[in-house]
Formats: structure tokens, C-alpha cells, sequence
């Protein structure tokens, strides 16, 4: 092959690379962003609600949210359809809610995304302790639209049970 049909081939194989490179890096940081963005939605202060519009734009239609945590010191399970869920945090609430997601883990395949999330709650956003830490689950599709959550399953466990991936992280916010 001469030098010339070479080197231009050579240079259109790079090119090729370096786009599905970057292609493939906005790829993975969206199930990133969709997540960091289901935490600001969700937080709020005093006298204000959660975003339920931006929520509702997040999760797809047929979405599941199971909740888990200790009711009367028994752990207690509940799987809420997203429309009930989001139904319930639409009311503007007494007290702030505030999210701090201190730790997260993201696999994704193809159209297919898990994350695993730990995130600290407060009603003061600038309290030094959370007022529980939950760790969470979510599963997300992309479709054409972007990336969807499927479903989102939360834990809240024994206040002085350590969590994995956390330790001395507390207060220090990824976004």
C-alpha cells in the first residue's frame, strides 16, 4: 500500500477512535448526570416542595420505587408505582429536604445503567449530621429521549450500621 493511502487511512482510523471515544465518555456520564440531578430535584427547602416536574421528565412511565427501613425497629419493605410515589413528595412540606450523595458506582452496558448511590438526608442543609443515610439502587434505560430510571430501591439501615464506600465522606457532596 503506498505511504500516502497509508497514512490518510491511518489518520481516518484515528479520527474514527477518538469520536467513538468521546462518544462512548458521554455514554457513561449520563446515567451520572441523571442521577446527581434526581438528588436536586428531589432536595427543597422549608416552605417548598421537590421538583416533581423535572422528577416526573426523569423516570419512565412504568417505574417502581421499593423502599426499605426499620418501622417499630422491624425492617419494613414497600414498592410504590412512580406516579404514587411522586404523588406523595408533590405537597410542599414544614420542614427542608436535603440530599447529599457521598459515594457513587456506575455500570453501564449498551442501554443499561446501575448505579449504586449513598446519599445522606438532612432538613438543614448546613446540620453537620444527617438525619439518616440511605443507600440506594437505581437501574436506568436510555432510550431516545435520554437516560430513563427504571427503577430506584432505597435502604435505610441502623443509624450506626457503616456503609461501604462512606466512611469519612460525611457532608462532602459529589455535585
Amino acid at each position: 500500500m503506498p505511504a500516502r493511502i497509508l497514512a490518510t487511512t491511518g489518520a481516518a482510523l484515528l479520527a474514527a477512535l477518538s469520536f467513538a471515544s468521546v462518544t462512548h465518555a458521554a455514554e457513561v456520564t449520563g446515567p451520572e448526570r441523571t442521577v446527581s440531578a434526581l438528588w436536586r430535584a428531589m432536595s427543597h427547602e422549608a416552605g417548598a416542595a421537590a421538583d416533581v416536574a423535572t422528577l416526573r421528565g426523569m423516570f419512565h412511565p412504568d417505574a417502581v420505587v421499593f423502599g426499605s427501613r426499620l418501622r417499630n425497629g422491624q425492617p419494613s419493605l414497600r414498592r410504590t408505582e412512580i406516579g404514587d410515589f411522586l404523588r406523595a413528595i408533590e405537597p410542599v412540606g414544614d420542614a427542608g429536604f436535603h440530599e447529599c450523595e457521598i459515594a457513587r458506582k456506575v455500570e453501564t452496558y449498551d442501554r443499561f445503567a446501575t448505579v449504586y448511590s449513598v446519599v445522606e438526608s438532612r432538613t438543614d442543609a448546613s446540620a453537620k449530621t444527617p438525619d439518616f443515610t440511605g443507600v440506594n439502587s437505581l437501574q436506568l434505560y436510555r432510550d431516545g429521549d435520554g437516560w430513563k430510571i427504571v427503577s430506584l430501591y432505597y435502604h435505610v439501615g441502623p443509624i450506626d450500621l457503616p456503609i461501604p464506600d462512606a466512611a469519612n465522606r460525611s457532608g462532602d457532596c459529589l455535585d
